[in-house]
């Protein structure tokens, strides 16, 4: 092997000892026995890959929209067996929304949900006083941003992107969350110069923000 050979290994190596790892995206396990998945609600992040795992019984994951099944648009559908012949099933996420699937032999009983973000969030501190919605930092800013907002209460947060329009451009935050102080990053490399908007939404606590993306 060639001596820069050699150093583009070393180097790749290094790297991956470093950062640990090259993508944030990670595999959720659930498993299926009769009669449940579990864990039947899972919160997960555009480019996670989700597997089903077979422990007992016939069964099958199915989200195509039969069955009361439903996805988000643009989703893409799957039906796939979990059993002794097919133990497992990987279906990675690309659309961000709400999935519901379920066992068709034992369907509406045996279903699970999925709720995907996005992007992930970070928890900065779990000690607040009260809500709050900071401005975004950079502003203005190329092409990511960073939000950072605090909640004293366990609650359902949304936290929405939308254009100078008031159209809805991405949702980056749709989950129940502990009390304390998190960061959600937003990358608008998709989008257009302009003004954009941010709003956060709980049970209790409402607001909108003001930021300028410029390339």
């Amino acid at each position: 092997m060639s001596t820069k050979k050699i150093n583009t290994v070393l180097t790749v190596i290094l790297m991956i000892a470093v950062f640990g790892k090259i993508s944030d995206a990670t595999t959720i396990n659930v498993s299926v026995a009769n009669f449940s998945f579990t864990p039947a609600n899972i919160n997960a992040v555009v480019g996670d890959t989700i597997k089903w795992n077979w422990v007992s019984g016939g069964h099958t994951t199915t989200c195509d929209g039969s069955n009361g099944t439903s996805r988000p648009s643009g989703a893409a559908p799957w039906d796939s067996d979990i059993d002794n012949g097919s133990p497992t099933f990987r279906y990675k996420i690309t659309v961000a929304g709400s999935y519901h699937y379920v066992c068709v032999p034992h369907a509406p009983n045996m279903s699970g949900n999925i709720n995907v973000v996005a992007t992930s969030i970070t928890q900065l501190n779990s000690i607040v006083t009260g809500y709050e919605l900071s401005q975004n930092f950079p502003n203005p800013f190329n092409p990511s941003t960073k939000i950072n907002f605090s909640i004293p209460a366990s609650s359902n947060v949304v936290l929405k992107i939308y254009n100078e329009l008031g159209k809805e451009i991405k949702t980056l935050v749709n989950q129940n969350l502990n009390a304390g102080e998190y960061q959600a990053e937003f990358s608008a490399a998709d989008l257009s110069s302009g003004i954009y908007y941010y709003r956060i939404e709980t049970s209790d606590f409402v607001l909108t923000r003001k930021m300028l993306l410029v390339k």
